[in-house]
């Protein structure tokens, strides 16, 4: 073959590989984003799916076993009454024994005992920081 050819047979194959990796990428990057409500909605059609969803944690609902190193809890939807039963394995992050505090859980619906069964945790910081009523500034 000539050195031409063998040169642009390694170049497609090149930006064969990098266009795959920006496409799996993507793919990877790329989930829903639902509030408690919009995806119990959705259930069970898209029970299957990785997805982001995003809810404030009952605060009283919160348990972590030391063991299984298992975190379980209710999530509320932001803005009514619906909630979705969380388990993730793992660390439980700092703040999720916070009363009302927002997080976004990422995983999928387990059909078979009605929990989302997620692999990340993220817990929203407030956007904005207020006072107390009585404190000074």
């Amino acid at each position: 073959m000539k050195r031409r050819t063998k040169v642009t047979i390694v170049a497609l194959l090149m930006a064969g590989a990098f266009i795959y990796l920006i496409f799996l990428g993507l793919k990877e990057g790329s989930m829903f984003y639902f509030e408690v409500a919009e995806y119990n909605a959705k259930l069970p059609s898209i029970a299957s799916e990785r997805v982001r969803v995003n809810g404030s944690v009952v605060w009283n609902t919160v348990n972590y076993d030391t063991k299984l190193r298992r975190l379980t809890f209710t999530m509320k939807d932001t803005k009514g009454p619906e909630k979705l039963q969380i388990e993730y394995m793992g660390a439980p992050p700092d703040l999720v024994e916070q009363e009302g505090v927002t997080v976004v859980a990422e995983g999928s619906y387990r059909s078979t005992d009605k929990v989302f069964v997620s692999s990340k945790l993220l817990i929203k910081c407030p956007s904005k920081y207020e006072r107390k009523e009585g404190d000074k500034a």
